[in-house]
């Protein structure tokens, strides 16, 4: 099994740092001759720079409502790190499905087909009202749904035509060269029956969040019969905060929230993760620049070793 590890960039995390004013030692996102000082993105940039030179697969931009915007953010960075994946989350009440897969094939056109689709649980009502999302709660999963097979019909044929509870096209598609990418590897996310069953229509990969290993299996139980039914094969992941250092001690000391432990400890509970069927891991710590180089020098190497056994097995 071949495993895929991301760096989580939590912009609500990091906006909580004073805004960065140092000239910068790499090259920025954007030029300007301007100025000398950086700005919030440039500090992003560094942070996805500093997950692909430690071995990364890809970078994961966690939605936020009170900080940048996720895909926004992926945008920008895309370039600064050539070879990772990026996968911006956001919910489906951003508007349009059709709009938002333009979005998606322009991006894939910009980053050659490296980006990632991870739709965000709904918020709660409030926070849904306050911006102007006023879908009903039992009806959330269901636009959700209707979002994806808008999107993924412009997508992939011209003329589609769809007329929903949410949205309507008629007559709609992408021409050439839009029509020409791939369309962006969708991940879900919940563990009520309702949200993985959507998985199993629609999902390429479903994350859990961290959880007992008893628990996760039995998900992963369920949605593998959930997918048989629907003629399909999903990928698993996790969203995992950790705080890993070089002995437990230190972990314990700086632990907050998530994994603690030791390299060697953390490397072995990710491990027996992917013994599980998980093989998608979206880690994060803060503050993410100085962590993204430590998980991915001093974590990665050792998980990587410990897979590559049952793989070759």
């Amino acid at each position: 099994m071949t495993i895929r590890i991301y760096w989580q960039l939590d912009v609500a995390a990091e906006n909580g740092r004073s805004e960065p004013t140092e000239r910068p030692r790499y090259q920025p996102v954007i030029r300007d001759i301007r100025t000398a000082s950086i700005n919030r993105y440039d500090y992003y940039a560094q942070i996805a720079r500093a997950a692909a030179l430690t071995g990364f697969d890809g970078l994961f931009v966690a939605h936020r409502t009170d900080a940048d915007d996720s895909q926004i953010v992926a945008a920008a960075v895309a370039r600064s790190a050539p070879r990772l994946t990026i996968i911006p989350e956001f919910p489906a009440s951003v508007g349009s499905a059709v709009y938002a897969a333009k979005q998606a094939v322009s991006f894939q056109r910009l980053a050659h087909e490296r980006l990632g689709w991870a739709i965000a649980p709904d918020a709660d009502a409030a926070t849904r009202a306050r911006g102007a999302d006023l879908v009903a709660e039992d009806d959330l999963i269901a636009r959700t749904e209707e979002f994806l097979i808008v999107a993924r019909g412009v997508h992939g044929e011209r003329p589609f035509s769809h007329k929903g509870r949410f949205f309507e096209v008629e007559g709609g598609g992408f021409e050439a060269p839009l029509n020409r990418v791939a369309f962006p590897k969708v991940f879900l996310r919940g563990t009520s029956e309702e949200a993985l069953a959507l998985s199993a229509r629609h999902a390429d990969v479903h994350l859990f969040d961290d959880a007992p290993i008893d628990e996760l299996r039995g998900h992963i139980e369920a949605l593998d019969r959930l997918a048989l039914k629907e003629g399909r094969n999903l990928d698993y992941g996790i969203l995992q905060p950790l705080v890993a250092r070089e002995t437990g001690e230190e972990a314990s000391e700086a632990h907050e929230r998530g994994l603690a432990g030791s390299y060697d400890e953390i490397a072995d509970r990710l491990a027996e993760l992917a013994a599980l069927g998980i093989n998608h891991f979206i880690l994060g710590a803060e503050p993410g620049f100085e962590e993204a180089y430590r998980i991915g020098q001093f974590v990665l190497p050792r998980l990587r070793a410990r897979v590559a056994p049952a793989r070759a097995a």
